[in-house]
């Protein structure tokens, strides 16, 4: 039997899930970004004591490692470390935008060949985006030639997008005629993409499980990036 546990801090929330052999046997999700670091860690507490299980016997972590607001995937992804430390497991990171286009997939269960792009708000008048498509009624993602981050990048407020589907919290910040799928993910749908991911031999070790901002100064102020 092999046991996941999820976390997501990056959805404005703390959500945590617990996956055994794919099927799902603890879930707990509070909505809100204030004081997640001490929320997601009694979290880890609740649900181990209420699933009867040991830190020991989990067999891979997963979080979401962006892109979005900095503080919330620091604290995912430092969570995540220091656990995978304790306990010398290992690690699957999850694109933000992947699991937004997985569950719209899931919720509208578009045909194949139809194109999603998730859109995140990236403030300073930019979006986080993400292109798609379904094939074998799984959300592929379109990889974009000379991306670094293959079908993932940054997106001005305005922008025409063409796709048949849209999703994310961006959606009213762009052009677009798509179909708008309003999804709101937890730790739940981190943890169905990262059990594939398991599967398929994907885990790293804590040092390798890094977040992806998309953004080289996300962490800097606005002052600091020279915003007026």
């Amino acid at each position: 039997m092999t046991t996941l546990m999820a976390f997501d801090t990056v959805f404005e929330q703390c959500s945590l899930a617990i996956v055994q052999d794919n099927t799902v046997i603890y879930q707990q999700t509070i909505a809100g970004n204030r004081g997640q670091t001490e929320i997601i860690l009694s979290m880890v507490d609740a649900a181990l004591a209420t699933s009867g299980l040991g830190l020991d016997e989990i067999d891979c972590l997963a979080f979401n490692r962006g892109p979005g607001a900095f503080s919330g995937i620091r604290i995912n992804t430092a969570v995540v470390q220091a656990l995978a430390v304790a306990a010398d497991v290992p690690c699957v990171g999850v694109s933000s935008l992947a699991v937004l286009a997985d569950t719209a997939q899931l919720s509208g269960q578009y045909a194949d060949d139809t194109s999603i792009t998730a859109v995140m708000d990236a403030r300073q008048n930019q979006l986080y985006a993400g292109h798609f498509v379904i094939k074998d009624g799984k959300a592929m993602p379109i990889i974009q030639p000379n991306n670094p981050y293959g079908n993932e990048g940054l997106l001005d407020y305005g922008s025409q997008l063409v796709a048949d589907v849209i999703t994310g919290d961006g959606t009213a910040l762009v052009e677009s005629a798509a179909t708008v799928a309003p999804v709101q993910p937890t730790a739940v749908d981190i943890a169905r993409l990262a059990w594939h991911a398991y599967q398929a031999g994907q885990a790293v070790v804590a040092e390798q499980a890094l977040p992806v901002y998309l953004r080289d100064n996300a962490w800097k102020t606005l002052a600091q990036q020279g915003k007026h």
